[in-house]
């Protein structure tokens, strides 16, 4: 398999014969092109998608850049060049005719013979009309003030001019430079050139095409170059159902500019990012296309002018979307446990070896047991008012919740009569059918040990789990006892709570008690995360959030930590009851 070709810009439309553009390079808009009629300027460079395109969900260029510099120049054109001059013909000794494919500004008129200077008049033809008295006059080798724009024209010499001895000599076709390799290319500059012998020929070709026989007595002139309506136009190669280019992008100033002009105005990442959406697009076409199209940056002006690509640092980077639908994690909180993120593998033509980072977004919904605090207000006889609970009991009851909320703890008043208190919370809908899943089913352990030189006081346990938006209705919950004992301080005249001795006893007796129990609520997506909540580590290393805003989280995975992914898997820990959900995971990579 060939390597893959570094994503660029290329001078040719085979990137695998020439190297790409580098930080610099100087051109020009030197010779018209006849579109539709019409005379421009352009010279084009290419950018080959590479195949990592196919599997990407988004293409970006952050960090590149490139400056498109227009600038005023003058240019000399030899009459003998037929992309500039369809007829350069001389009559006898002093005078010639110049018709020119495009009415360029002449300033200068160069010696016939080198240092010798001659004075002429320039007259406007029509058809093979020409006007008797001269509209300008002039010198070679001198500028001419102002500029000469129209063709045809006839340039009269004030004298004749003898060439090699003889008048008037017309000028020979020039001859071809010999194609071969350079020395400095080596064996693959001439391994390039031998793969690629049509296309020497057809330079040849176009060569021998462009050469015509020009004038002896005006071999070149020059011209005034300035950029006209300068624009670079990006285009996508058969990027129509119809085969044609399609434009994505334009970026133009117009009119004339005699002062130098700069293109894009902003960074490449913003002025490129729809037509790069547009790329995206084109690759998930259904049929899939066979090979991926070719970008194409057209440099033009509707005049010739001189041009620097200055700034030029490419880089195409492909994010590649990891996850269908999301991923989540259950952590009941009984004990600290461990688990690994099933991330899917990332495509074939995913370049894991330019792998930038790996982010992952989701929630994080997570709270502690705190420890059994003081209840406010304890003292007398109610202190020792309650339900006693003891091991393998547990105790039903319905409350209402009258209007949506974000539940996240339920709070109950306990006498403690042991040192330790666990068990099993359960929530469910009121009208759940035996067997239904919980909507909340969250195991406790309290310390109530309470110091030997004190009475037994009275405690506030508070039950949390990861908040839980749910609207009003009648809940029911199940509080099972499996280690300690104590009272469940009540209020006498209650009703609607049942005790159930043993774990078949589905009916459990009624109790006239009112139990001291209320709901902890929080705003949605609040509230802090206690000690041990879940964190996120690949190989050993920590992980650190690179954003953490209520449960909402953001987390980066760069080098070298990266490295070791995906042969060792992404773990999240949790010591408390949590749910983390990974709602997208991206890999961000340089696409070659």
């Amino acid at each position: 398999m060939p390597a893959p070709t570094p994503f660029g810009l290329y001078r040719r439309t085979q990137p695998s014969l020439s190297e790409p553009v580098g930080a610099a390079l100087d051109l020009e808009l030197r010779f018209p092109i006849l579109a539709d009629g019409v005379a421009m300027f352009r010279s084009s460079l290419w950018l080959p998608l590479p195949e990592a395109c196919r599997s990407a969900s988004a293409l970006s260029l952050t960090g590149s850049t490139l400056q498109v510099e227009f600038r005023p120049a003058t240019f000399s054109l030899d009459t003998d060049d037929a992309r500039w001059f369809t007829r350069a013909e001389d009559t006898g000794a002093a005078q010639t005719r110049l018709e020119l494919v495009w009415p360029a500004p002449i300033v200068r008129i160069d010696d016939p013979v080198p240092g010798v200077a001659y004075d002429f008049g320039l007259h406007r033809a029509d058809g093979e009309a020409v006007s008797a008295e001269a509209v300008q006059g002039g010198r070679t080798g001198a500028t001419l003030d102002p500029p000469w724009v129209g063709s045809p024209l006839v340039v009269k010499f004030t004298t004749s001019i003898l060439l090699g001895g003889q008048p008037g000599m017309t000028a020979n076709l020039r001859a071809l430079p010999a194609h071969r390799g350079s020395r400095a290319g080596g064996v693959q500059g001439a391994t390039a050139i031998a793969q690629d012998k049509a296309g020497a020929q057809l330079a040849i070709d176009a060569n021998v095409a462009r050469m015509r026989q020009g004038s002896a007595l005006v071999s070149r002139v020059r011209i005034a170059a300035r950029p006209a309506s300068p624009r670079l136009r990006l285009m996508l190669e058969g990027g129509e159902t119809d085969g044609s280019d399609r434009l994505l992008w334009q970026a133009l100033v117009p009119g004339e500019q005699a002062a130098p002009v700069t293109l894009p105005a902003g960074t490449l990442a913003d002025e490129w990012g729809a037509a790069l959406e547009q790329v995206l697009t084109f690759c998930r076409r259904v049929p899939e296309p066979a090979a991926l199209p070719r970008l194409r940056l057209d440099i033009e002006s509707d005049a010739p002018c001189a041009l620097g690509l200055r700034n030029v640092a490419l880089e195409l980077l492909a994010d590649h979307a990891l996850l269908a639908e999301p991923l989540r994690l259950h952590f009941d909180g009984r004990q600290h446990a461990r688990e690994a993120l099933a991330l899917p593998p990332p495509a074939q033509s995913t370049p894991l070896g330019t792998s930038l980072q790996l982010d992952l977004t989701g929630r994080v919904r997570a709270a502690a047991t705190p420890p059994a605090g003081a209840l406010p207000g304890a003292g007398g006889p109610g202190a020792r008012s309650g339900l006693l609970l003891e091991p393998d009991q547990r105790i039903s009851g319905e409350r209402r919740l009258d209007a949506p909320a974000t539940l996240a703890g339920l709070s109950l008043d306990w006498h403690p009569l042991s040192e330790r208190l666990s068990g099993v919370l359960r929530v469910l809908p009121a009208a759940a059918r035996r067997g239904t899943p919980p909507l909340i089913e969250q195991a406790f352990d309290f310390d109530t040990a309470q110091p030997a030189t004190s009475a037994s006081q009275p405690l506030r346990l508070a039950l949390r789990w990861p908040a839980l938006d749910l609207q009003a209705q009648v809940l029911r919950l199940e509080v099972s006892v499996t280690a300690g004992r104590g009272l469940w301080l009540a209020e006498p005249g209650g009703q609607g709570w049942r005790i159930h001795r043993q774990a078949d006893d589905v009916e459990g007796r009624a109790v006239d008690l009112d139990l001291h129990a209320s709901w902890l609520e929080s705003a949605p997506g609040g509230g802090a995360a206690a000690a041990g909540e879940p964190a996120f580590s690949l190989g050993g290393q920590a992980l650190a959030f690179s954003q953490r805003k209520d449960d909402r989280f953001a987390l980066s995975i760069v080098a070298p930590a990266l490295a070791a992914w995906p042969a060792l898997p992404i773990e999240v820990a949790s010591g408390v009851a949590a749910e983390v959900m990974v709602e997208s995971a991206t890999l961000r990579a340089v696409a070659t």
